[in-house]
């Protein structure tokens, strides 16, 4: 964009500082931001290679250049902020009337914030990640001299790559060409035009993946509502809370409706808590970030909280988007007094809550950015996050009824030749308190059962006299008396009114 600036107003664009030597390195950059600066009259330059702060971020250009250096000689990176603001404060000289300065970073609270004052650098531009929109106008520009198929919709491929930059955008269609020249070459067809269908692009995505939030999103299984069995009350709530405002954003605008910030799932461990996030992020099409309590206790000050900004920042980047918290109870624990820890040393529990109350209550400007949590323990989570705008919906996932256990054997033997005397239904009403899970590993020990019969007979069919060997083995992971103590748990607050 600089360079497009510069060529705008009919101006040179000169790169400098990339070619010098080892040895110019002492005092070069320095001199070489002189001599620029100093001699600039009616030219604009870029200056290629970075000034290091702290051992942070660099600018103006070609971070990779100069960080490395700027973490082994903290001297040298003083020296060169050093001399960058004392040019800077000398570029407003009538010497140097034309002279603009333009600096690239990728994090602006990374740079000096001396360099941030006025007169040095006055206006901040922050350039965020396309929108569907934007995304949509790139690929029409990188597909221009592309044969794409009748099927291919460009619209549908921009709208699914969520957090892709320009850079993505182009890396994806040279990797949808490659696919395209592969099938071409493979095929036994005389096609001369090299032609791209829906399944390239689709083939691409899981190779040009969006470097926004690369080694940060965790792979969403392809979990559908379906493949929850039970459940129907609570998966409607979900679809409504979770993939309603993204899909059908616009109808919440006209309506003048804000959606819900966060939803709060608990029950008993084992029915599906953490499976019903991922079914929702998957129906949403949505960028998918989970965080566990395990992951955000560390033994560095500090490292918990950053990780909850940076999980937080490449969510609002990567939109729309769904944060996942599990264990909630152990990353926002009930502080113990009114003020929390009255000894003025907080703990780690109380850091990170505080840090999570504060993004939370930062989602109010963003869009397309919702927080789900599970917990096994409703009553430790601190009330202040039942509060209005951050987790507006609870809703207690129980085990599941008669109905449900029958589809839930349904879902996890549909890969498994049943016998004809197999009555999943007589099954089902036979595993009162049983959680999905222990059903899960109902159908796991028929099978396994099957399986040590079928290696003397070769007979590989699962009959009912395999499930009720499975049932005399189990027993139910719920006892009555735990069921009634999630279903009657109390969450103090606003919220209890919006209990389901």
């Amino acid at each position: 964009m600089a360079s497009g600036a510069a060529g705008d107003i009919d101006d040179g664009v000169e790169a400098d500082g990339e070619e010098g030597g080892a040895g110019e390195w002492v005092d070069g950059k320095e001199s070489t931001m002189a001599q620029i600066m100093m001699g600039g009259g009616r030219r604009r330059w870029r200056v290629a290679g970075g000034v290091g702060v702290d051992g942070g971020e660099d600018f103006p250009e070609d971070c990779c250049s100069t960080a490395p250096l700027a973490l082994e000689r903290r001297e040298q990176g003083s020296r060169i902020v050093g001399q960058l603001l004392t040019l800077m404060d000398g570029k407003s000289s009538k010497l140097l009337p034309h002279l603009v300065v333009v600096a690239s970073a990728t994090r602006v609270d990374a740079i000096e914030s001396a360099l941030r004052r006025p007169g040095r650098f006055d206006s901040e531009i922050e350039v965020t990640v396309p929108t569907a929109e934007e995304r949509f106008e790139i690929l029409k520009l990188y597909t221009k001299n592309l044969h794409l198929g009748e099927c291919v919709d460009l619209q549908s491929v921009a709208a699914s790559c969520n957090g892709y930059v320009g850079a993505d955008l182009q890396a994806l269609c040279r990797e949808a060409a490659r696919r395209a020249y592969g099938r071409l070459s493979s095929s036994s067809e005389s096609e001369n035009v090299l032609t791209l269908i829906m399944e390239d692009w689709e083939s691409a995505k899981s190779v040009a993946k969006n470097s926004v939030t690369r080694g940060v999103t965790k792979e969403i299984p392809a979990v559908s509502w379906d493949d929850i069995g039970g459940l129907k009350a609570v998966k409607k709530k979900l679809q409504q809370a979770v993939e309603w405002p993204i899909k059908h954003a616009a109808s919440f605008d006209r309506l003048g409706i804000s959606p819900i910030r966060g939803v709060l799932l608990h029950g008993p461990p084992g029915c599906s808590k953490t499976t019903l996030a991922k079914a929702a992020a998957h129906a949403a099409q949505a960028s998918f970030f989970s965080l566990s309590g395990a992951e955000l206790y560390s033994k560095y000050v500090g490292e918990g909280e950053a990780l909850l900004r940076r999980t937080f920042q490449m969510a609002r980047l990567a939109s729309p988007s769904i944060i996942f918290f599990d264990e909630a109870d152990a990353i926002a624990p009930k502080r113990t007094g009114p003020s929390g820890n009255s000894s003025g040393n907080a703990t780690v529990g109380e850091r990170l809550l505080s840090t999570l109350l504060t993004e939370m209550d930062g989602l109010e400007l963003a869009t397309g950015i919702i927080v789900l949590a599970a917990t096994n323990r409703p009553n430790a989570i601190d009330a202040a996050l039942l509060r209005p705008g951050r987790f507006d919906m609870v809703l207690y996932v129980p085990p599941p009824d008669a109905e449900g256990r029958y589809e839930i054997l349904r879902i996890h033997t549909r890969k498994m030749p049943l016998g004809d005397d197999v009555d999943l239904w007589k099954v089902a009403e036979r595993t009162e308190l049983f959680t999905g899970a222990d059903l899960e590993g109902l159908c796991r020990e028929a099978g396994m059962a099957a399986l040590r019969e079928s290696l003397r007979s070769e007979r590989f069919v699962c009959d009912d006299i395999h499930f009720q060997a499975a049932l005399r083995s189990l027993r139910p992971s719920l006892t009555q008396s735990v069921v009634d103590e999630y279903s009657n748990a109390a969450i103090h607050g606003p919220l209890t009114r919006r209990k389901h």
